[in-house]
């Protein structure tokens, strides 16, 4: 009788000992599971773009005082490689076009400027193979290509991507673009800047005739900014008339080449075709990209102005070149230095403008995202966002005193203010010399305004000829010729403008004064019967 309790607590014990053992196994498998769950939901709630932490930026960092290269690489090699949480924190977010970074999306490699103008995926770009592809920097040979834009102090680097089983092809090239304090801007696919493709892809226009023009690479300028150019001459003793090819904003090669399009080397080959000669150079913005962008300053004398004035002087020296009958070209923002060009060289034998803005510089382009804001049905977070960033730009020029937090990092303020102060058609009021002034009625960046403002305030001009042309664009491509689903399309410089420009230099001029459109359309002139009003 005694031995049954005994078995009983034995049993208890042993029942008890494996009851505690099981229970702990499945507490400690719970557990872990909890903690593995509660780990998966955190990695699928909290994605990358949360998680990450940017970089504040550094206001009083020394322009552009690091490596661009290398900072390139490696963000490109962080998308590649699935790094997403580190490529979200080299963003800049307050320069960024959105409410967040996750509307970004990195993960798509989306591009980064929030308008979806260049929503284009790398992965989307290579298929399969996205993962099996390089960056491809100057250690293995291929430099990258940098281009700096003053207008909004930023600097972008791109890198060829290339698959690794076919190195010898590059697919495309990743652009990254930089503020000043080494924080990204943005990122996307892009062609290079210089050198888009074969020759081919970019066939002459028609009214070009290689046969009766040749052409001679030159170097311009004084260290340590000379520059590349080539000079375009008719065949011929000469001497002939020549014309000087100043760039827009930006950075461009010496044939202004833009997607589809090489406007300098139109220009360049349609005026030697009809006589005249050209100069045209890879701006500085381009060749010295790196060094401009490190001054501690600059204004657009630095950007166009001073590099002109070297363009033209090298064409006075020049063989079979009338030195009394060297005109300047300008285009968009390079029709608004010309008129400073001429200021300081007033022998100088006439402007030719080119889709050139009238008006204040700054608040103008503020205006141009307020129309693109306003032209789209629905207004998002983001368009709010880009037409307060360009509202606070025009406030700082009107306070320099404000705090340069208002700049929103995008414009060192001596550019700003020197731009802010240039009045384009007042500086041209004064010139003594005849001027061409050319427009688009199809105009896809400037506003009526700023066109009619030449024609308002110069009418009275009889040395001045304007031409408003019906079928054009910005930079006077014709926009007929764009057609069809071809991402890159024959789009040349009207014949028509060509045309225009080549008979004025050779003396021609409309007998019609500016006092209606129509006679705007046909090409006029200003004088004293001419009551042009811009309504």
């Amino acid at each position: 009788m005694r031995l049954r309790p005994e078995r009983w607590r034995l049993r208890v014990s042993w029942w008890t000992h494996i009851g505690v053992a099981l229970a702990f196994g499945l507490f400690s498998s719970g557990l872990a599971a909890l903690i593995a769950l509660t780990l998966v939901i955190n990695a699928v709630t909290v994605p990358a773009c949360e998680a990450a932490t940017p970089a504040p930026p550094d206001f009083e960092a020394a322009p552009f005082a690091f490596d661009p290269e290398k900072r390139a690489l490696a963000l490109g090699e962080a998308l590649v490689n699935d790094d997403i949480r580190v490529a979200y924190g080299m963003l800049a977010p307050e320069m960024l076009h959105v409410a967040s970074l996750c509307e970004i999306g990195l993960e798509n490699f989306r591009s980064l400027t929030g308008d979806g103008q260049t929503d284009v995926a790398l992965d989307r770009t290579l298929g399969d193979e996205a993962h099996a592809a390089r960056l491809v920097g100057t250690d293995e040979g291929r430099a990258p290509v940098f281009g700096f834009d003053p207008s909004n102090d930023l600097l972008s680097v791109s890198l060829q991507l290339t698959p690794r089983q076919f190195p010898e092809n590059p697919v495309s090239y990743v652009r990254v673009t930089f503020l000043r304090d080494g924080r990204v801007n943005w990122i996307g696919l892009d062609q290079a800047p210089t050198e888009l493709g074969p020759l081919q892809e970019f066939p002459a226009p028609s009214y070009a005739d290689e046969d009766a023009f040749e052409e001679t690479e030159v170097v311009m300028g004084q260290a340590p900014w000379e520059l590349g150019g080539t000079l375009t001459v008719p065949r011929g003793h000469g001497p002939f008339p020549a014309v000087v090819l100043v760039h827009g904003s930006g950075f461009a090669d010496r044939d202004a080449t833009v997607g589809a399009t090489k406007g300098a080397r139109d220009l360049a080959w349609g005026l030697a075709s009809r006589g005249v000669a050209t100069l045209r150079y890879d701006k500085r913005t381009l060749t010295h990209a790196l060094a401009f962008a490190r001054q501690p300053d600059f204004t657009i004398d630095d950007e166009l102005v001073d590099d002109a004035l070297a363009a033209v002087e090298l064409l006075r020296q020049t063989p079979r070149i009338d030195s009394a009958r060297i005109y300047v070209l300008g285009v968009s923002l390079g029709g608004v230095a010309a008129t400073r060009i001429a200021r300081r060289d007033p022998t100088i034998a006439g402007l030719i403008l080119n889709s050139a803005p009238s008006g204040p510089f700054w608040k103008d382009l503020a205006e141009r995202v307020q129309r693109r804001v306003e032209a789209d049905d629905v207004v998002s977070a983001s368009d709010e966002r880009r037409l307060r960033i360009a509202r606070a730009r025009v406030a700082a020029m009107e306070a320099p005193a404000a705090d340069s937090t208002a700049l929103h990092m995008k414009v060192r303020p001596a550019y700003y203010l020197d731009l802010a102060g240039l009045r384009p058609e007042a500086v041209a009021h004064d010139l003594p010399i005849p001027m061409l002034i050319l427009h688009g009625l199809n105009e896809d960046i400037l506003s009526g305004e700023e066109i009619a403002g030449w024609v308002v305030n110069l009418h009275h001009r009889d040395d001045i000829v304007f031409r408003l042309y019906r079928e054009h664009i910005h930079g006077l491509f014709d926009r007929r010729k764009v057609t069809g689903p071809d991402l890159r399309p024959e789009v040349h410089v009207g014949s028509e403008v060509i045309n225009d420009i080549a008979s004025w230099v050779a003396g021609e001029r409309p007998a019609r004064a500016c006092v209606d459109l129509q006679a705007w359309h046909e090409g006029c002139r200003g004088g004293p019967n001419a009551a042009f009003h811009a309504d």
